[in-house]
């Protein structure tokens, strides 16, 4: 491994019990800083452990995986996303303001959503008599109005919004607070809360309940907050009631340069302004670029001037700029790029093989990628579309089944997965929810209904019914049906229904990791832990692919390849339509740097000169602004071909 440069050394051995602001650019070794520092501190201290705050679990577990060689690692650091140290808050001092003892996580959009109207309809509102319109651009136009509520509803939570605030902030809706607080109440009823109740009341714990937050501050002395440039309000005001006056020794790691999470309420203010204004740390700035090639550089430097520095051991790299005709042209020419660097096998700059899993293709958001599958599948090139961490639904009925009904075990009030299963199995819903022996009812209804195996999906139901809910066997239910299923693909007399079997017990199996997974991790016993671990993203395995990545900007932060396809450079893509504001142009422009960014040898920019559009017609496209600044020297002229190094363009 290299050494640490004088610089990084600095930050590292920093003074124990002092805070540090750390500005990192893209790929400065921030995280091996971070991961060295709390080495440091734990090496040099006895008492107090540390905590360290990040935004994924993938960067929590990187994070710990360094850390693995620690004495005693796992009882002196606790690694884990902001939401994972909030919610297992909830779960141990929910009841100090009200919460119920089992809280179940509505994550699925559709779920929230489905709790908003049924608050609307309690309200005596005519909500499904407003959506059920013939009119299909009419229907989107109601919907988004329904949308724009929840986005109401989060910006409330994120923002810590009281009454007053809400009614300025919303002048034109003043039954805003009203309809929200509704909601609200729906959720509880159901026994449920969203994504951002969890902050939400967790912060509300730590703020009335000060032994709950000295419980923590007695344990954890040390703080370290990885990515703080994309910090909200409720996430820096839950890491200040967390640390307190008490704590001192406080680190945030970030790059302004890379916020990109605006419209969720980030703003990089809360490590620039707000964390020197309340912790008065000692400022640090990390701009050697390790990672990328200096032609990378370069034009990252176009984007964000002077925001990167070359390493002395900095490679050439290659930096290509192509239009092509159409969307469909750009897709057929960035395969024949991948064909190419896959004949040349080797270059001197990449290490190893030039492989597929060595290559990744970004773009502004997924539905561009359309014509590049296409043109991909017909190349026989294999490719995955990478996805986030929350869980998909299941597709399978058996595993909607297994999914609601587990669901409704751990809370019978549970209305909205209790519909669904009722639906999936065409039973009567029941006149009231709250009924403990409900699953059992319905398993014996089941026997009766027209549904696929129903002898089956009765079995599963009593079986999920008699779950130990504090130590459930899992692995014996999971391996009982798999078994079942597998008998039932064997018989020759269920033509028609292979594939509904063959992925119920994919499904299953999937189902199976994911509880073998949860228990390596250590992260409880109960069905209740294990479906707010799932609920939380936690359980998620990054896909093992040998093939093309297809990522969106978002979903590739804090990742890297050895060569980048970025494509669809046009205006109205990315940057991105919606964005009117000069704030919402600078965060557009910090997505297209981390994009660059995530090259660390080669970076290939595509864009089309006409697009077709979804709803038909061809519509000329005009080439990004952010191309043109990476072209021209002072952001004033293009800038000829042989005027940035390691660029090639037509």
């Amino acid at each position: 491994m290299m050494a640490l440069s004088p610089n990084q050394e600095s930050i590292v051995n920093a003074p124990i019990g002092s805070a540090l602001q750390v500005l990192a650019s893209a790929g400065s070794g921030k995280t091996r800083v971070l991961t060295e520092r709390i080495r440091f501190i734990l090496s040099n201290t006895k008492k107090g452990s540390v905590i360290a705050l990040t935004f994924t679990n993938k960067a929590a577990e990187e994070m710990a995986e360094r850390l693995d060689d620690v004495d005693l690692m796992e009882d002196r650091a606790w690694i884990a996303t902001i939401h994972s140290v909030a919610q297992r808050i909830l779960e141990q001092y929910g009841h100090t303001i009200g919460l119920p003892s089992e809280l179940h996580i509505y994550e699925r959009d559709k779920d929230r959503m489905e709790v908003f109207l049924q608050s609307l309809r309690d309200d005596n509102i005519d909500i499904d008599e407003y959506l059920n319109v013939s009119d299909s651009r009419e229907k989107r136009t109601r919907e988004g109005v329904m949308q724009k509520y929840m986005d109401a509803f989060a910006t409330i939570k994120r923002e810590i919004l009281n009454e007053s605030e809400v009614v300025e902030k919303y002048s034109n809706n003043l039954r805003l607070w009203k309809i929200y607080q509704d909601y609200q109440d729906a959720l509880l009823a159901s026994g449920g809360i969203d994504y951002d109740d969890i902050l939400k009341y967790a912060y509300k714990i730590l703020l009335l309940h000060e032994w709950v937050a000295n419980i923590y501050r007695a344990k954890y002395k040390h703080v370290c907050v990885d990515e703080a440039q994309d910090l909200n309000k409720i996430q820096y005001e839950f890491i200040k009631a967390f640390c307190g006056e008490s704590i001192t020794s406080v680190m945030m790691v970030g790059d302004p340069n890379q916020m990109i999470y605006g419209f969720n309420g980030s703003s990089s203010e809360y490590l620039c302004s707000n964390f020197i204004a309340d912790f008065k740390p000692s400022v640090y700035e990390l701009k050697e670029n390790y990672r990328s090639s200096k032609a990378v550089i370069h034009a990252a430097n176009k984007l964000k001037p002077d925001s990167q520095k070359e390493s002395d051991f900095a490679l050439q790299g290659r930096v290509t700029i192509e239009t092509q005709a159409d969307e469909f042209v750009e897709a057929d020419w960035i395969v024949s790029q991948i064909k190419h660097l896959l004949e040349l096998k080797t270059h001197k700059e990449i290490e190893g093989e030039i492989t597929l899993d060595k290559m990744v293709v970004i773009a502004r958001n997924r539905y561009i990628f359309s014509a590049l599958e296409d043109a991909l599948k017909n190349a026989e090139i294999r490719f995955s579309l990478k996805k986030g961490e929350r869980q998909v639904e299941p597709s399978s009925l058996f595993c909607r089944v297994l999914d609601y009904a587990i669901r409704v075990k751990l809370n019978p009030k549970d209305w909205v997965d209790g519909k669904k299963l009722c639906a999936l199995l065409e039973l009567s819903q029941p006149s009231e929810w709250g009924d403990d022996e409900v699953l059992k009812k319905w398993s014996q209804d089941t026997l009766n209904s027209q549904i696929l195996f129903p002898e089956l999906q009765s079995e599963l139901l009593a079986a999920i019914d008699l779950l130990d809910v504090d130590e459930p066997n899992i692995r014996k239910l999971t391996k009982f049906f798999i078994e079942k299923l597998e008998k039932f693909a064997d018989d020759t007399q269920l033509d028609g229904y292979e594939s509904e079997l063959e992925i119920s017990i994919l499904e299953l199996k999937e189902f199976q990791q994911y509880w073998t997974r949860f228990k390596q991790k250590g992260l409880g016993d109960s069905l209740q832990a294990f479906r707010n671990a799932m609920a939380l993203g936690q359980l998620t395995e990054e896909l093992i692919n040998d093939g093309l990545t297809l990522s969106t900007v978002h979903t590739m932060k804090g990742l890297e390849k050895e060569i980048v396809f970025l494509m669809s450079m046009c205006e109205g893509v990315f940057p991105d339509y919606r964005a009117k504001t000069t704030a919402d142009i600078d965060e557009e422009r910090n997505s297209a740097f981390v994009a660059i960014t995530r090259a660390k040898r080669q970076l290939y920019i595509s864009y089309p000169r006409q697009r077709t559009m979804p709803w038909g017609g061809v519509k000329g496209q005009d080439v990004s602004r952010f191309i043109d600044e990476i072209r021209s020297p002072s952001n004033r002229r293009a800038m000829l071909p042989h005027e940035i190094p390691g660029l090639l363009s037509p």
